[in-house]
């Protein structure tokens, strides 16, 4: 196949997309050396990096979470542990958001079929956006290697460290490239995605709590068994790239050969006429939601799943471990609510995710051109804007109560006595509000400057950033305060306060409102 066109499809595709790609370089550079920096700064002497390695391997419940790292009795180990929740998921993000928006996305708006009509060939805009991807995310790996340097940590393991980090995107940029082949709408490849991702990541939990061999069949776990601040296997980068490889050119050749607005994976056959309840605002947009939602939820529900299934030794660590006790601040406090209290703040940032997700279909189904009909009829504005709000929301209290049962249920499970499932289910929803003012930050954003969504996301890594390593890190309280989890309370470990999540509630009307007005006023469709 030849590729003609390619120079000029890598010049639409960076003219185009360039802000998000930025966003998301940018962001996860400053988050990833910032992160590494801190770490260096709080834990760089040989006594904390080995008391905070006593912690953190004395049982198996964070070693599910972050994974199992070896060397983490040194200050790359440290780092690596640090940010093995937030790189399992970001990561593959990175990859999967690069390559989903110039594909799928583009021909569902119907400005592919455009391009296709001068002199560029029909897999190119695929090739092309692999391409970018690829640079993307060798950049973020590049800097990352580069700042791990400049905090100490050994050149070569620096390199192999960002090098395994950037063939897991690259890994999961393959899958979404594939998958625009397979599925009709990019909220297909976003939420299959999502379903791989998740079974990844419990793929590789399971593999590293058994020590079996079940770590391999994830990408996260090839990720890890490059053991860059241990035995340091450069050969297993050969694993991941090679998957990569193998999806992309999959993904090119049928691009090369499927008729354009097409699917390999046909969509059922709907019904002639669409329901009463399709039709309505709420009906509509809870089919569109419907299959991210779904893949968000598997996500979450992995994590309550496997802390559920860990909880006895967690608390069983907690409370033989005071160094691990207070390295995650449970110092002094009853285990078992610190357990639920770390699950449902790692649920929450899950949450938030989905929220901006969400929010973000719409200014999807603005760019593809399918909200400028909507609107042309009696369906005004604000109505289908609230639908859409009410939908977003409902997801989110789903997941809270769906989270929140399996995880009381695994809790119960492995520690053998019943849990209070009011408390629980209490703790998830007490994350409600916070969740609720991320959300919101991105409608606001939609509603008034629907060109800069892509800060929406730099904003829940910030919220995750904070969450994770901000106590850790010992951030200057004004900083946490920025975090709207902050003001949860930490339940059921803290007292849950009224106040603050009556505060959080008005914050986020607030920002519904200014989206709405924005919304209201401004043209549509806005490129």
């Amino acid at each position: 196949m030849k590729a003609t066109g390619l120079r000029a499809m890598l010049g639409v595709q960076w003219r185009t997309h360039r802000r998000g790609t930025l966003v998301w370089v940018i962001a996860l550079i400053v988050g990833m050396i910032g992160t590494a920096a801190a770490v260096a700064a709080l834990d760089g002497t040989p006594e904390k990096v080995h008391t905070y390695a006593q912690a953190a391997t004395a049982g198996d419940a964070l070693v599910a979470i972050n994974g199992r790292v070896e060397g983490i009795d040194s200050l790359g180990g440290v780092i690596q542990d640090e940010f093995g929740f937030l790189a399992a998921f970001l990561l593959p993000l990175l990859g999967i958001s690069l390559v989903a928006r110039v594909t799928r996305q583009e021909e569902e708006a119907g400005r592919l079929e455009a391009v296709l009509g001068g002199r560029v060939a029909r897999h190119v805009p695929v090739l092309a956006g692999l391409v970018v991807a690829a640079a993307a995310i060798a950049v973020t790996a590049a800097v990352f290697a580069i700042g791990l340097i400049g905090v100490g940590v050994p050149a070569s393991a620096s390199i192999l460290y960002a090098a395994s980090l950037g063939a897991l995107a690259f890994v999961f940029a393959g899958l979404a490239a594939l998958l625009a082949q397979l599925t009709l709408h990019s909220r297909g490849v976003y939420a299959w995605s999502l379903f791989v991702l998740a079974g990844a990541y419990l793929l590789r939990g399971v593999g590293d709590v058994t020590r079996t061999w079940s770590t391999w069949l994830s990408p996260l776990g090839w990720a890890e068994k490059a053991a860059p601040f241990g035995a340091m296997r450069w050969w297993t980068l050969l694993v991941p790239l090679a998957v990569g490889a193998l999806l992309a050119t999959l993904a090119v050749h049928l691009a090369a050969h499927r008729d354009l607005g097409s699917s390999l994976v046909g969509g059922r056959a709907g019904s002639a006429r669409a329901t009463t309840w399709l039709r309505s605002p709420l009906g509509l947009a809870t089919a569109i939601h419907r299959p991210a939602a779904l893949g968000w939820i598997a996500g979450a529900l992995v994590i309550a799943v496997m802390m559920g299934a860990l909880a006895q030794q967690f608390i069983d660590a907690v409370a033989g471990n005071p160094a691990m006790a207070q390295a995650i601040g449970m110092s002094g406090v009853q285990p078992e609510d610190g357990f639920v209290a770390v699950t449902q703040l790692y649920i929450a940032i899950i949450a938030s995710g989905y929220a901006v997700q969400a929010v973000g279909s719409l200014r999807a189904e603005e760019t593809a051109g399918r909200l400028e009909p909507r609107l042309a009829g009696t369906l005004s504005r604000l109505r289908w804007l609230t639908a859409h709000g009410v939908v977003i929301t409902t997801g989110l209290a789903l997941m809270v109560v769906v989270t929140s049962v399996v995880l009381a249920a695994g809790t119960a499970w492995s520690m053998g006595t019943a849990v209070h499932l009011g408390s629980v289910v209490g703790a998830g929803f007490a994350y409600l509000p916070a969740e609720l003012v991320v959300g919101g930050v991105a409608l606001a954003i939609f509603g008034l400057r629907p060109r800069a969504f892509p800060a929406a996301w730099t904003f829940v890594a910030f919220v995750a950033f904070v969450a994770f390593l901000g106590p850790g890190l010992q951030l200057a309280g004004w900083v946490l305060d920025l975090s709207p989890t902050t003001h949860a309370g930490d339940p059921p470990l803290g007292t849950v306060e009224a106040l603050p999540l009556i505060v959080l509630g008005t914050i986020a009307a607030a920002l519904g409102v200014a989206a709405a007005v924005g919304f209201r006023r401004r043209g549509v469709p806005q490129g």
